[in-house]
């Protein structure tokens, strides 16, 4: 630690801050805003699919299982018909 004293800063922390100076160089508030905006926006629209495609397996879940009951007291009516 005594080095590090001595020296200031050390080539990591020169690296990391040259790297930070590069990726804010030319950005104005309104660019970096926009990409903002744009990131969330993707990050919404993923969820809402996600969302939308929940729903409509929710809903086959549903028809599916009306049409096996339906069909299993239809069969069962057909059959007791039939034995008469």
């Amino acid at each position: 630690m005594g080095r590090r004293d001595a020296e200031g800063r050390t080539d990591v922390e020169k690296f990391r801050k040259n790297i930070g100076k590069q990726e804010f160089k030319g950005r104005s508030k309104k660019k970096t805003l926009s990409i903002r905006d744009k990131a969330q926006s993707k990050r919404s629209t993923g969820k809402t699919v996600q969302v939308i495609v929940l729903y409509l397996l929710a809903i086959l879940a549903l028809l599916v299982s009306l049409y096996f009951l339906f069909y299993v007291i239809y069969s069962s009516n057909k059959g007791e018909q039939t034995s008469h």
